[in-house]
This record gives structure tokens, C-alpha cells and sequence, in this order.
């Protein structure tokens, strides 16, 4: 074989060696992603994070992840803190090997929250510490090893149709289920140029039970026909 040939089948098999790797990589975004919020977000919530599954385009920017759950720290007994059914991203691809992703927005539908207490802290108050630990370990905007190293910018965050249940402990013993308003952010991180993966998670999850907070209180003095003292416990549970 003349060493011209030799050359070309060389080059042919390069490329083909590359765009069946481009093509294992596409095809794989999903599961990948979806280990990445497996693994990571317990990391930063101390609670466990399950996936029901992703899928996300890399061409178009657009993406769903459906049937995300945070558990609850031992010694809760609630199925979970936090379920979502279903999250809606668009971001710009570019951004994807830039420092800051740019994320244009985020819809969140069908959150569940819930709310229980053992003596003076609830679950969402423990994971709410377990958040701040992990950002002040990192704050100096080091990664933890093997993890997530780049920062955001969302410039539209919506959470819709979600509902708040407060734990029959927290009640009287009769659990209660209420609609929470729709919570809507905006310019997440922009003016720190990029957010990282624990700022988005503590900006979030404070607006969210800020939202359900007031929403249970309203449920729970309907319910208890003006048992002043029930209410007060409650709001003063989730500031």
C-alpha cells in the first residue's frame, strides 16, 4: 500500500473512531445527566436525589427531567421532603463550554412538598443546614472533588400546580394538603455573574417554602376554626 493510501485509511479511520465516539457521548447525555443529579445532589442536600429520567437535546438546548425526589433525613417519616413531576429547561448550548451556562428558563410542575417536625427542626430546615455546609465548604468557589464546577445564570424560574402537605404531627394528628401559589424567579445569578449549584438550590427551596409556609398557615387556621396557637406553632416552624 503506497503511503498516500496508507495516510487516507489512517485519516478514515480517525474519523470514524471520532464520530463514534460524538455519537456514544449524544446518546448517552441522558443517563449521564441523570448520574450527575444522583450523585451530586446528595452532596449538596445530604438528603438522597432520585431521577425518573432525562432527556435533553444538545442541538436545540431544550430538555425534561421527570419524577425528581429529595428524600428526608434520618429519622423523618414522610416518603420524601420534595417531589417534582416534571422540569422544563431551555438553555443556550453555546454556553455549555463557557464557565456560566446560561440558562433562558425553567419550568418546574407538580411539586409536592412536605413538612414535618421532630423536637424544634423540620426536614426542610435540615436540609436547608446540610445546603449551607456545603456551600460554605466550598465557598471560596472550589468544587468538591469529581464535582460540579460550573455556575449559572437562569433568567426565568417558574414552579406551578404544586401543593404543601404539613404531617398530622404538626396538626393534631390529621395530615393537611394545600395549592401553593406559583413561585416565579428571575435573574438568578446574574448579578454574581454565574450562581453555583448550591446558591440555586438554597434561592429556590427558600421562595418554595416561603410560598407553601404561608399557604399551610392559611389551610391550618381554617381548619382549626381560629385555634390561634396551632397557627402560630406552624408559621413560627417555617421562617
Amino acid at each position: 500500500m503506497k503511503l498516500r493510501n496508507v495516510r487516507v485509511a489512517a485519516a478514515g479511520a480517525m474519523l470514524i473512531v471520532v464520530i463514534g465516539a460524538a455519537y456514544w457521548l449524544v446518546s448517552s447525555l441522558d443517563s449521564l445527566v441523570k448520574s450527575a443529579i444522583e450523585t451530586y445532589g446528595p452532596e449538596i442536600t445530604g438528603v438522597s436525589v432520585k431521577v425518573g429520567s432525562v432527556h435533553l437535546s444538545p442541538t436545540s438546548g431544550k430538555g425534561t427531567i421527570k419524577n425528581l425526589r429529595l428524600g428526608n433525613p434520618p429519622g423523618y417519616k414522610t416518603g420524601h421532603a420534595l417531589a417534582l413531576s416534571e422540569i422544563s429547561v431551555t438553555l443556550d448550548p453555546a454556553s455549555l463550554t463557557r464557565d456560566v451556562i446560561l440558562i433562558r428558563d425553567i419550568l418546574v410542575s407538580g411539586a409536592d412538598v412536605s413538612y414535618e417536625k421532630i423536637g424544634n427542626t423540620t426536614n426542610l430546615d435540615r436540609i436547608q443546614r446540610n445546603v449551607d455546609a456545603y456551600m460554605r465548604k466550598f465557598s471560596g468557589g472550589q468544587a468538591s472533588a469529581g464535582g460540579p464546577e460550573k455556575k449559572m445564570i437562569i433568567d426565568s424560574l417558574v414552579i406551578r400546580s404544586s401543593k404543601a402537605t404539613v404531617a398530622g404531627g404538626l396538626t393534631g394528628g390529621t395530615a393537611i394538603t394545600t395549592s401553593i401559589p406559583d413561585v416565579r424567579l428571575r435573574d438568578i445569578g446574574k448579578r454574581t455573574n454565574g450562581a453555583t449549584a448550591g446558591e440555586v438550590v438554597r434561592q429556590v427551596m427558600g421562595a418554595l417554602t416561603a410560598s407553601a409556609t404561608r399557604a399551610a398557615t392559611a389551610a391550618i387556621s381554617n381548619v382549626t376554626k381560629g385555634a390561634g396557637k396551632a397557627a402560630d406553632s406552624v408559621r413560627g416552624l417555617f421562617r
